[in-house]
């Protein structure tokens, strides 16, 4: 009660009061005032014990039907998530690589050339599918909204499957579903996908220890989930250590001969996914993970232990602000894997009177099974703290190179770890010490945190305003972050046809980062404004520094678009061409201009 009131409390402070540094909490500090007050308000509502009661009298109903519904009412509930995930897409599209893979889409780019990072389920569930339903004429964004929704949708299955396996029932798991799917990772599912795989794999894999533990089997779900993670993204191995802990154990209490059978068939398909991934794996970590989401930000002229401490300071508030923005009731997890923890019975002495004469005999004590007294076969100690300390390493070490608060996807993964784990470790502390009264405030404050992040996700002036709130603290930014950032922020303008903010937020990025392709765009917006000289100034800058960038032959061909002149046109779209083959745009500006000779305009 006490951290579930804490983690409220500092999201109540940091979204009323002007504190810096803690992005990660003031998830409502865009918002009115009053609506930000009501969020906070029905957060604290579980603390009040009139409505605690009857909200926890309700979660008691709706969770015993939902034990007599099953898995039926999971598949609906799969639906419900899926079609709900569909309805609120991302209308910023700032997380991530998201703006890049939409326009990697549009222009149909090569994989590997844009990203070679990808891993194949990555690739074939978040590009190769939403090419193929682009094929008829379908938005881009519809493709990838359906695509994130449908794959929600199958997380949120097996992460029900997974609350069910712990034993969880009526109101507690009415709490859980409310803990597991108020988290932030959910945000990754509307419109961007990139982990959506990985977070489907790691609570498949959940669901498979938990079975493995209360009932010996399940070994296949912990293979399955395992190899789909493996397949989804580098960071997949982290879940390695936890599944080999818990597949050993499977296999040295085996409920008979099939369940070894199936914990070795699981742990075989294990070991030959990541064997034949880890080159890759290891090749991307050398070239990709070292230089961009491995290395610390520079600090000019300063000692090595001032930048040692500095660096620590920075990657441990980040860890804080992405496990409150992410998995925003962890400090309640925390505080249940204390009071869950086992404590050393007091040793009894036998009474050493003998029992009256006549007295019927005791019959002799028989172990329950583990299946009849809810007792797990093993303890799911280790697995946790094998879990959650690979997680915690990347949550320190890793650092995305737009900036932790742009490339928070990275952690989803983390995050869902921890938060699974809470969701146990609360189910264990709810069973040794009761309830407590803590069942509704897990209900209104992982709701309260739920709608303070959607509210903002599905609002494009407020997650605007906040981003503009995140960049205005610029000592928290590296120059090469604050560019991409201001460069996001431009080609949106750019796109919506505001051209002064365009050239002024893409201005911004270009002072601190003179990339040739803002410069290109910086054309595009002047050539936008009707300024044809500064417009061929910005693209003779862009490919002055870069001779081999498409991007300024195509600024050439639309300024000779503009003035008519079609053997021009040809001429800087083929140059475009030769540099940049699947340059859709040239292709169409020369097609056109080959018409229209063709027509004698």
């Amino acid at each position: 009660m006490l951290a579930l009131a804490l983690g409220l409390g500092l999201r109540a402070l940091a979204s009323l009061l002007p504190v810096p540094g803690v992005w990660g909490l003031d998830t409502l500090r865009v918002w009115p005032r009053g609506q930000a007050i009501a969020v906070l308000l029905l957060g604290a509502a579980g603390f009040v014990p009139a409505v605690a009661r009857a909200l926890e009298h309700a979660m008691d109903a709706a969770g015993a039907l939902a034990g007599r519904a099953g898995i039926y009412l999971d598949a609906a509930l799969g639906l419900g998530v899926g079609l709900a995930l569909y309805r609120l897409p991302d209308p910023v599209r700032w997380v991530g690589d998201l703006s890049t893979r939409v326009g990697q889409l549009v222009l149909d780019a090569p994989i590997g050339k844009v990203f070679p990072q990808a891993a194949p389920l990555d690739r074939w569930i978040n590009i190769m599918i939403p090419r193929r339903i682009m094929a008829p004429g379908t938005d881009v964004n519809v493709a990838l909204h359906f695509v994130g929704a449908f794959v929600g949708g199958l997380f949120a299955v097996a992460a029900l499957s997974y609350l069910r396996a712990t034993g969880a029932a009526r109101g507690a798991f009415v709490a859980l579903v409310a803990l597991v799917f108020g988290g932030g990772y959910m945000l990754h599912f509307a419109g961007y996908d990139k982990f959506g795989p990985l977070l489907v794999g790691i609570a498949l894999a959940a669901y498979g220890v938990m079975r493995l533990a209360r009932e010996g089997r399940g070994a296949w779900a912990v293979g399955a989930g395992v190899v789909v993670c493996l397949l989804s993204h580098r960071s997949g191995y982290a879940v390695l250590p936890a599944a080999a802990w818990a597949l050993v154990q499977g296999f040295r209490r085996p409920t008979g001969t099939r369940a070894r059978i199936e914990a070795l068939a699981a742990g075989a398909a294990i070991v030959a996914t990541a064997a034949v991934m880890l080159p890759r794996a290891l090749h991307l970590l050398d070239t990709i993970d070292r230089v961009q989401n491995l290395t610390p930000p520079p600090l000019a002229h300063a000692p090595a232990a001032t930048r040692a401490l500095a660096d620590a300071a920075t990657r441990g508030g980040d860890a804080l602000n992405l496990l409150f923005f992410l998995a925003p009731l962890w400090l309640a997890g925390v505080a249940a894997a204390w009071l869950a923890r086992p404590v050393p019975a007091p040793k009894v002495e036998p009474a050493q009177a003998p029992p009256p004469t006549g007295a019927p005999a005791e019959a002799p004590a028989r172990a329950e099974s583990p299946a009849r007294n809810g007792a797990p076969r093993f303890s799911l100690a280790p697995v946790a703290l094998l879990a959650i300390l690979p997680e915690a390493a990347i949550l320190l070490v890793a650092r995305g190179a737009q900036g932790v608060m742009r490339d928070w996807d990275m952690h989803v993964g983390a995050a869902l770890v921890i938060t699974l784990a809470s969701a146990a470790a609360l189910l264990a502390a709810w069973r040794g010490r009761g309830e407590g009264g803590s069942l509704a405030p897990v209900l209104t404050t992982a709701l309260a945190s739920a709608l303070a992040l959607w509210g903002t996700q599905v609002s494009a002036p407020r997650q605007l305003a906040r981003i503009q709130l995140l960049l205005s603290n610029r000592a928290v930014w590296s120059d090469a972050a604050w560019a991409r950032a201001h460069d996001f922020l431009g080609v949106r303008a750019l796109q919506a046809q505001r051209y002064e903010e365009a050239i002024r937020e893409l201005q911004a990025a270009a002072a601190v980062a003179p990339n040739p392709r803002f410069f290109f765009q910086i054309g595009l917006a002047q050539r936008g404004l009707e300024r044809s000289d500064l417009a061929r100034a910005s693209f003779e800058k862009a490919q002055a520094l870069d001779h081999r960038l498409a991007d300024a032959w195509v600024g050439f061909a639309l300024l000779a678009f503009d003035d008519r002149d079609w053997h021009r046109v040809i001429a800087c779209a083929e140059s475009a061409l030769v540099i940049a083959p699947h340059r859709r745009d040239a292709k169409e500006m020369r097609d056109n201009a080959r018409r229209a000779l063709d027509a004698g305009l």
